[in-house]
């Protein structure tokens, strides 16, 4: 009968509590384990502590740059905004000079249109013949409509040559002309139109 002593194999194993446990390169104490452990930890740490410093040192340039891009901004809206005050000050300005410009013009042609109805009553007066008179004087924008009497068709002829002969005048026509007693004397009643010379 053959008997196997196991006291050796008890003898030489080491309990699961014993302190320290065995690696391939031998036996590790609980300090190395440890020191191992927190080298491991501080390698992990090192990459977010490195990048959290370098955001610490660079944020303040960072917040420097965008504050000067902000006053930047906040100068270019007040410039924009004196600009648009500008450009609506220079468009009433062009609206007021248009309008001031068009009331000018309205007075010098109201000015030339008195001037030539002037003129025109100037020449009535001086042209007419002594034996013949206007009852009706009609001053149009383009025009004069004249009416009147006279001793004969021979004082309407040469008031109607008179009108001709105007530079103030174009187109001098006889409408009408018939015979007309007044107070017991044959008269000459008469209606001339003629058109006013436009000014230049």
């Amino acid at each position: 009968m053959i008997k196997i002593n196991l006291a050796g194999s008890a003898v030489g194993a080491i309990p699961a509590s014993a302190p320290g446990v065995f690696s391939a390169d031998g036996f590790s104490s609980p300090e190395q384990i440890r020191r191992d452990a927190l080298i491991r930890l501080l390698v992990i740490l090192a990459g977010p502590a490195l990048l959290y410093f370098y955001e610490m040192q660079s944020l303040p340039a960072k917040q420097n740059e965008l504050a000067s891009k902000q006053q930047m901004l906040s100068e270019l809206q007040v410039y924009n905004e004196k600009q648009a005050a500008s450009v609506a000050e220079i468009k009433k300005f062009k609206e007021d000079e248009a309008l001031i410009e068009a009331r000018i013009a309205a007075l010098e042609k109201i000015s030339v249109d008195r001037q030539r109805e002037v003129r025109v009553l100037e020449l009535l007066q001086t042209v007419i013949p002594e034996k013949a008179w206007l009852t009706r004087v009609q001053l149009e924008p383009d025009s004069v409509q004249l009416q009147g009497l006279a001793l004969s068709d021979f004082e309407v002829s040469s008031f109607l040559d008179a009108l001709t002969r105007s530079v103030f005048l174009m187109d001098v026509n006889l409408l009408n002309s018939t015979e007309q007693v007044q107070d017991g004397i044959p008269l000459k009643k008469f209606e001339i139109s003629c058109l006013l010379e436009r000014p230049k």
